[in-house]
């Protein structure tokens, strides 16, 4: 009887230890859920401030002049260019004007259009990589990329017909570009009158029919926002899917990609495809958002401001790269996160801006043309699959396939690639 009951008790105690373990565990769980909630709930404050000042809620009842005018920190760019387009101007008859041509050209293309353009970029590549199986020195692939968005770009736009352009024309516009885009950005800037020449002369070489012309139609309002935002993500992105993918689906994808493209561009024919090449582009511009941080000027009295205005930024790079809302991995290079958005992913996500304010790009000119574009070189210049391989010239980079890329615009010039016995260096 005596070990009848002693048996009962150890049956009872491990039952109490058992239901204790039980409360510890759902305890701790239940905890670290509301602290992963109050995480959440605390980044999504993060992003909604700086997204304020990317969409200019952050003004309270604002008019178009009113956001226009806040956009004045732009000012360097008609300066340095001389463009007056929609992302400069503070004239809201120039803005509609500027916004209604570029849509005219984006809201056209279709399935048909985008297609040809891939076509267009193959035809391109080939012209710019031929020449390289004669030359034996090292090659930048940003002499590759830069002129390859270039031109791709003038077609939808100029109806340009790419072959007939001189590509030493190109590279001395994308160069020139460049140039004076570091330089504009330096507090102690070198006269830019000879490179600013050096730049008109070659765009009237390649654009002819465009000029003369007013300020408000010349070619680089139009050139600028659509070539100088979009070649370093394009850049970034067929390094990052094409050489440094380190999860095996991601790696798989991108082979499907890459093997079925344009034919997933035709309406209705495999749309999951689509969806997957599109994310490939999306993840890119996660990663290296085209603008890094949106600078708007606030009127005094503007978020409590004391005395004159000021200047306030809103850090895009920060929220796309915030492992509160995109996980741990918030760094790696995962186009399929963007197979189920929460919400807040989908508030911290911004890379063409937010609110009336997007670039017109952003419903799926942008998404469409950078795939087209990574696609032409992967099969074109080749991928780590091909036997193409990247060199970075940093040791931390070369080393560690997760790490992620600096974007900078001078970030690509020592990076190394080599396509069979010549080296191709970005």
């Amino acid at each position: 009887m005596d070990g009848l009951k002693g048996s009962i008790l150890v049956t009872v105690i491990l039952g109490v230890i058992t239901l204790i373990r039980k409360f510890i565990a759902s305890f701790v769980k239940n905890y670290h859920l509301k602290q992963q909630k109050l995480l959440v709930l605390k980044a999504r404050q993060d992003v909604q401030r700086h997204r304020a000042i990317v969409d200019f809620s952050f003004l309270g009842p604002n008019n178009l002049s009113d956001r226009l005018a806040s956009r004045a920190t732009n000012g360097r760019l008609p300066e340095v260019f001389g463009i007056r387009n929609a992302f400069t101007t503070i004239s809201p008859s120039i803005y509609t004007q500027s916004v209604t041509t570029a849509r005219s050209v984006i809201q056209t293309t279709d399935a048909n259009k985008w297609i040809d353009l891939f076509h267009v970029a193959e035809t391109v590549l080939s012209k710019i990589i031929n020449p390289l199986g004669e030359v034996e020195t090292p090659v930048r692939l940003a002499t590759i990329v830069r002129p390859l968005v270039f031109i791709v770009m003038l077609h939808p736009f100029f109806n340009v017909e790419p072959t007939q352009i001189e590509l030493g024309d190109v590279g001395e516009a994308t160069d020139m570009i460049n140039l004076l885009w570091v330089e504009s950005k330096k507090t102690s800037r070198t006269d830019l009158h000879e490179y600013q020449e050096r730049l008109q002369a070659a765009l009237r070489r390649i654009l002819p029919h465009c000029f003369p012309c007013l300020r408000e139609e010349h070619p680089l309002n139009i050139i600028i926002p659509a070539y100088e935002t979009m070649w370093r993500v394009v850049l970034l992105t067929y390094v990052s899917a094409g050489f440094r993918a380190t999860d095996q689906e991601t790696a798989d994808q991108f082979r499907r990609v890459v093997k079925d493209c344009p034919r997933y561009f035709n309406n209705g024919i495999d749309g999951d495809l689509l969806e997957v090449a599109l994310n490939f582009a999306k993840e890119g511009l996660r990663l290296y958002p085209p603008t890094k941080r949106i600078r708007r000027a606030v009127p005094s009295g503007t978020l409590n401001a004391q005395g004159g205005s000021h200047v306030v930024a809103a850090d895009v790079e920060k929220c796309h790269r915030d492992t509160r809302i995109w996980g741990y991995d918030a760094k790696a290079f995962r186009p399929s996160r963007f197979r189920e958005l929460t919400d807040a992913m989908k508030e911290a996500y911004m890379p063409f801006g937010a609110g009336r304010h997007q670039c017109p790009t952003a419903s799926k000119f942008g998404y469409r043309a950078i795939t087209i574009l990574v696609v032409a070189l992967s099969k074109g210049l080749g991928t780590r699959d091909s036997g193409l391989r990247v060199r970075f010239n940093d040791a931390k980079l070369d080393e560690d396939l997760g790490e992620v890329l600096p974007s900078g615009r001078m970030d690509t010039e020592d990076w190394v690639c080599q396509l069979n016995s010549t080296e191709v260096s970005s």
